[in-house]
């Protein structure tokens, strides 16, 4: 923790985020009952992370009334940001090495400790003024802080510096397309700090990388390329060794872009989509066999690599699940990922005949229709014990001989219907 008796050289403050119960704008009320700045004190050579929240109206602490005095969301912020200038962080027991939250609310306990405040003239005139001498604060780990996996969880991926990744390029929140600048060779990157971040991500995070590993090889299945590491950002002091954490996961990176890419521009008749149905069925089934389930099958979670096959991705298990595609028996439950692992293969069966439907729609004229339709039918039923199970299903794709002739056949129709030859 920072020490109280330092007075030079003088400290500084970087902001970062700011955020606020909005509840307020609903509730027709003047103002946030919560609000917290996100801030690095720095010290000398040495830096704390910080969330200061403040619970509490500052109108009712003040006895001032309600809806006397309605400020934009960026006056409250800078207002707040005033007031934190003030605060004496280095009487503060802070945590070293982590994100601190110095949680102030009122109190009229004379026995409770007293945020001190570095009195000056601006402040005088700040909403804040009277506020501050009924404050008492606490001091506690931030719950809410992003949580990196240490890189000793995973010993067996390969280890890449973030500073060693350049050409970001975002490609949905937290995923980026990124490319190595020893050999140029592209990646995708999942980082752990994303927008809306949650706790429970970095344990989403963690599930993907031990199922990684565990895939590891497995054909239709995403690869891990390995992990892209850094020093604890939170860390206090430089001088100190720290251990390297987990920014992202690496990923082998799929030219043929996603199965939604290709159903929006109407491409898949340029490909062996017929191979794409037993591919996408065999590694769900391979999932299935380890005991695990995907829970989020749809055209965004299935790419295709350079030689034009089909491959699963984001397997943790435990992340997003898209309302549409759930099976009609969990589509209303409010914690599908809690369900028995008998009941979450059935979805995954499910959404995978809905996703074969689409393929078929989008891949056009087949002579193994009938045969396509009928297998549709049976993995959709929603009756679980009438339902095609998936062996079944990979069982009958690949005794129509769809694997081989399939994309052959669309291709030639879509060419002679456009005037081909």
């Amino acid at each position: 923790m920072p020490s109280a008796s330092i007075q030079e050289p003088k400290p500084s403050i970087d902001f970062k985020s700011y955020i606020e119960d909005e509840d307020f704008l609903v509730e027709g009320n003047a103002e946030p009952s919560s609000r917290s700045q996100v801030l690095i004190f720095r010290l000398e050579n040495l830096s704390w992370w910080v969330k200061v929240t403040l619970r509490g109206e500052v109108l009712r602490i003040t006895d001032e009334q309600t809806g006397k005095r309605k400020t934009s969301k960026r006056q409250r912020r800078k207002e707040y940001q005033d007031f934190i200038r003030l605060i004496d962080f280095g009487s503060l027991p802070l945590f070293d090495d982590t994100v601190s939250e110095v949680i102030l609310e009122e109190s009229n306990d004379r026995s409770d400790p007293i945020v001190k405040i570095h009195g000056t003239a601006e402040f005088a005139i700040s909403p804040f003024v009277n506020v501050s001498r009924k404050l008492k604060y606490t001091v506690r780990e931030d719950p809410s802080r992003v949580i990196y996996p240490l890189c000793d969880e995973f010993p067996s991926l390969r280890k890449f510096k973030i500073t060693e990744l350049f050409k970001k390029t975002e490609i949905t929140d937290g995923v980026f397309h990124v490319i190595d600048s020893n050999d140029e060779t592209p990646y995708i990157l999942k980082a752990v700090n994303r927008p809306l971040y949650q706790p429970h991500d970095t344990e989403v995070i963690r599930t993907e990388l031990k199922n990684l590993e565990y895939f590891r090889g497995e054909p239709n299945i995403v690869q891990p390329a390995g992990v892209a590491v850094i020093t604890n950002p939170y860390a206090t002091s430089n001088a100190t060794e720290q251990p390297l954490v987990i920014f992202g996961i690496l990923l082998v990176f799929y030219p043929g872009g996603s199965l939604q890419n290709l159903f929006n521009e109407n491409r898949v008749r340029e490909h062996p989509w017929g191979r794409w149905t037993t591919q996408i069925a065999t590694a769900i089934n391979c999932l299935h066999e380890a005991g695990k389930t995907h829970m989020d099958i749809k055209p965004s979670n299935v790419v295709i690599d350079g030689n034009g096959n089909a491959v699963l991705i984001d397997i943790s298990g435990v992340g997003g699940i898209t309302h549409e595609w759930r099976a009609p028996e969990i589509r209303d439950d409010i914690s599908p990922g809690s369900l028995s692992f008998e009941v979450r293969q059935l979805n995954d069966t499910w959404a995978y005949g809905k996703l074969l439907s689409e393929i078929i729609s989008h891949g056009g004229a087949s002579p193994f229709s009938e045969t396509l339709d009928r297998v549709v039918a049976c993995l959709t039923r929603e009756d679980t014990l009438a339902r095609m199970t998936l062996p079944e299903a990979i069982s009958r794709l690949k005794a129509s001989g769809i694997e081989r002739t399939c994309s052959v056949y669309s291709k030639y129709i879509y060419n002679y219907g456009n005037g081909g030859t």
